[in-house]
């Protein structure tokens, strides 16, 4: 009888709070793209029953919205319901699979030096994501795969190609000794800010076993960020991140801290035969998210908090989540030393558009390329400059060893900026002072063709060139 108490205990444990037979509510996302434009919000809900299976059919009347911006919490009407957006538009899918030395063990962690890679437990997590690729048959999905230890390895960007996505999982082999740490934090970090290059509905799925557990001195991760930066840069890029704790040694607290920030579910269990399960229903809960439409409020905020209520049917309690998005418009700037900025705004979209107009459509140029605006007012266009496919970084700044070298902007030191490829990924990261990236202050981010990035008093546009 001991023997079976501990064994529902321990199963009790493994399975998360949304397994339970009350239903829960989890605000997974906040759209804030089309602030600036209409002031309209979009918020991802969802709401999981019985073994967190999604509750559909649900009404507009049956959610109720607030926003709370300086100690306000006004309500705010939902103007459309849509039930099955994720279908229509589709999810960006990023799996980030811990490929450190444990991960060859099998499932009690017993037998740590087995040749036989079916008593693996990345054996386990390959034939999952083999499953989930199979299962996606959307066109307007994609899926990409990142695989860690003291660095990021097999990385595809998503992608709607699943055959390349398999082709990956190949390249996921052990590694060596000296290479089996567990860059769990700095890993999330990269993986959001590949992801911000992204539309729509975005999710992480992380998988590990273990704990973090950095290199020291790791060029592979020269700044770090640690589990604050990876929820911070998450809820600015409106990520949500699923976990998977996979042995008894995973860090469950700050795996489950990790998703509650972000609007993503933590699981954990001791069976690496349950991953293919867990995937699935994790993307079952996805598409089945209600995506709530309302126009925000005009308080000044540099974020605003949102809060979704739902009563369920069954008469249990009110239901609430909460979830914070920041505001990146005119309208979130403190009141009231930036009162006056309310009226600028006519003319900033117009500088922006006139930005736009001098560039044309995104992407036309060959190769990508930086087109240099100096001074206000209209301006005067200082220069373009081409980068090379091979070129692995550019900087910007007041020094003539830079290579955007800008003269006459008091605002700008030397190297304020650099611009880093990879893969053929952009990323824009300050070196000192002040930079925005689309009128957001940013420390690092994504590149995507017709971002504005303003050093001082100068713009520089990027042009990610015609993809090929």
């Amino acid at each position: 009888m001991r023997i079976f108490r501990w064994f529902v205990l321990i199963l009790l444990l493994s399975v998360p709070f949304s397994w339970a037979g009350a239903e829960t509510l989890r605000v997974a996302q906040i759209d804030n793209t089309s602030l600036l434009i209409n002031q309209r919000i979009g918020v991802y809900v969802s709401v999981t029953g019985m073994g967190g299976k999604p509750v559909k059919g649900l009404k507009r009347e049956d959610f109720a919205l607030f926003e709370s911006a300086d100690g306000q919490r006004l309500s705010r009407e939902i103007i459309e319901l849509r039930e099955g957006a994720n279908v229509t538009q589709g999810v960006t899918f990023l799996l980030v699979i811990d490929n450190s030395g444990s991960m060859y063990w099998n499932a009690d962690g017993r037998i740590k030096n087995s040749d036989d890679p079916e008593v693996w437990r990345i054996t386990s997590a390959k034939r999952a994501v083999s499953d989930l690729l199979k299962e996606i048959r959307n066109p307007k999905d994609r899926i990409g795969l990142v695989s860690f230890n003291m660095r990021m390895d097999a990385v595809v960007l998503p992608t709607d190609d699943k055959v390349t996505v398999e082709r990956a999982l190949l390249q996921v082999t052990k590694p060596p000794e000296e290479e089996a740490y567990t860059e769990l934090y700095e890993t999330l970090y990269q993986s959001i800010e590949k992801m911000g290059a992204y539309g729509g509905r975005k999710v992480i799925i992380l998988l590990s076993d273990g704990v973090d557990f950095p290199m020291e001195d790791n060029p592979h991760f020269p700044e770090r960020f640690g589990i604050d930066g990876v929820i911070e840069s998450a809820q600015r890029e409106g990520i949500s991140i699923f976990t998977i704790g996979l042995s008894k040694k995973a860090d469950n607290n700050n795996l489950n801290r990790i998703s509650g920030a972000t609007g993503g579910v933590h699981f954990s269990t001791y069976s690496p035969e349950d991953i293919a399960r867990l995937y699935s229903l994790i993307r079952d809960q996805i598409l089945n998210e209600y995506l709530l439409i309302y126009t925000a409020g005009m308080s000044p905020a540099d974020r605003k908090l949102v809060s979704v209520e739902y009563q369920p049917v069954s008469g249990e309690r009110l239901l609430r989540s909460e979830r914070y998005y920041f505001s990146d418009s005119l309208f979130g700037f403190p009141q009231p030393a930036y009162q006056w900025l309310a009226f600028t705004i006519v003319p900033v979209v117009a500088a922006l558009l006139w930005i736009l107009s001098l560039i044309g459509l995104e992407g036309k140029k060959e190769t990508p390329t930086l087109d240099v605006y100096q001074g206000k007012g209209r301006g005067k266009r200082v220069q373009t400059m081409a980068i090379p496919p091979r070129r692995r970084s550019v900087t910007i700044g007041a020094d003539s060893a830079d290579d955007v070298t800008i003269t006459g902007d008091r605002k700008v030191a030397k190297t304020m900026v650099q611009i880093e490829q990879k893969d053929g990924v952009y990323r824009v990261a300050s070196r000192g002072g002040t930079v925005l990236v689309n009128n957001r202050q940013v420390r690092t981010k994504v590149l995507r063709s017709g971002d504005v990035i303003r050093v001082g008093d100068t713009t520089v546009v990027f042009d990610g060139g015609i993809k090929k």
